[in-house]
């Protein structure tokens, strides 16, 4: 099961900012978010309760992304191979006609 907590990290430039991070089931460092989290939700409760744990992350020793693997698994691939819709239609065992069936009943 993937787990996450916040965490500070120092940025290349000097300043800190905090993310989340995400974990593997032995604990180990799956990856973390792209940029700065900000507090926000949809209710005082909710936000007080994000802010309690951006503040444990202060606990935490302090990241860089060095620290965050980088794996072909969380890459987006550069090409992707193209599929027909006639493909698509094979591969899940349908038809243009079954399509047109399943559309004339849900009108």
């Amino acid at each position: 099961m993937v787990t996450w907590n916040y965490r500070v990290f120092q940025e290349v430039a000097g300043d800190y900012i905090i993310r989340e991070v995400f974990y593997g089931d032995a604990g180990e460092i799956l990856g973390c978010t792209e940029g700065a989290i900000e507090p926000k939700r949809d209710s005082i409760a909710a936000l007080a309760q994000d802010l309690v744990a951006m503040q444990q992350a202060l606990q935490l020793p302090v990241m860089t992304l060095a620290e965050i693997p980088t794996s072909p698994a969380m890459t987006v691939p550069r090409h992707r191979e193209t599929v027909t819709h006639d493909q698509v239609l094979a591969q899940l065992g349908l038809s243009d006609s079954a399509i047109d069936s399943f559309e004339d009943a849900s009108v």
